[in-house]
């Protein structure tokens, strides 16, 4: 395993681990899911194009095949965010992410199921950790609403379909920059028309929100998903879903640090189950002599 590939992960984890507290501030500013999915697809493409243009000047067209491919994989891709985004509204942040946080396991099933790949010691003990740290990181207090948890709970299975498809179709082998913006186009395509359908698209957000919306799309979709492709092709689906459980774990220092939120003992147990996590997926596999 390469040390870039983890230290891609971790680095994407970390700053979607910031999303919650970025795009809670939005919606008070007037933003809502839908606005401010569109806008993180759309810089993230604009983004792209304007660094080919200026600097890179590589071949952004792609054959009929691999647009296919494209198209499936950014189904994931931009219905993750909507959808998760969405449940905000119906479930405090740090438990909509716990729900969303089901995908690491999915990763391993589907990896198992449909691409027969083999199950390791060293990963199932990982996901063990995983799924523990992530159940002490829930905070779920009264009444759990349905329709928060499943949103929450589709989006993580979209984002499972998504980091499969990314990791066996081929897709990872396309420069990254090329692959986010054709993801990125797509589904500013997929947005706009969930955006007419749904009537729920705005521009009435505050100067201060509309700032804080281009920081939100250019750490999370310019920087954080780029990270987290190279991460997927370094490390591969299984590893980087599990080594993507610092998400959460950064949702929880950032709620203590802002929101001064009481550090528990579940709490700490459940970082300590995650870094163990991380420590396990990390180590080198054994070579049998």
């Amino acid at each position: 395993m390469k040390i870039k590939g983890i230290f891609y992960t971790i680095l994407s984890a970390v700053l979607f681990g910031v999303n919650p507290l970025l795009s809670k501030q939005i919606y008070t500013m007037g933003g809502n899911s839908v606005t401010l999915t569109f806008f993180r697809m759309m810089i993230t493409a604009v983004t792209f194009w304007i660094v080919n243009a200026v600097w890179m000047h590589k071949d952004y067209s792609v054959s009929r095949d691999e647009f296919k491919k494209l198209f499936f994989c950014a189904q994931g891709y931009c219905l993750t965010p909507y959808l998760l985004w969405s449940s905000y509204n119906y479930l405090p942040s740090g438990m909509a992410t716990t729900i969303h946080f089901v995908y690491p396991v999915l990763v391993l099933i589907g990896s198992i199921v449909f691409y027969h790949e083999r199950l390791t010691r060293k990963k199932a003990v990982s996901c063990l950790f995983c799924v523990t740290g992530i159940l002490c990181l829930c905070q779920a207090d009264g009444t759990v609403s349905l329709m928060g948890f499943l949103l929450a709970f589709v989006s993580g299975i979209v984002y499972t379909l998504y980091i499969l498809l990314l990791d066996h179709c081929g897709l990872v082998d396309m420069h990254p920059y090329k692959l986010s913006f054709w993801l990125s186009g797509i589904g500013t395509v997929e947005i706009f028309l969930i955006a007419l359908e749904t009537g729920k698209f705005t521009l009435g957000i505050a100067a201060a929100g509309w700032g804080l919306t281009v920081i939100f799309a250019l750490s999370a979709g310019v920087i954080a998903s780029t990270a987290f492709q190279l991460g997927t092709k370094y490390v591969g689906a299984q590893n980087a879903s599990m080594l993507s459980t610092f998400e959460p774990l950064t949702s929880v220092i950032v709620g203590v640090i802002v929101y001064h939120e009481v550090m528990t003992g579940r709490t700490l147990t459940g970082i300590a189950a995650i870094l163990l996590s991380v420590i396990v997926v990390s180590r080198p596999e054994r070579t049998k002599k």
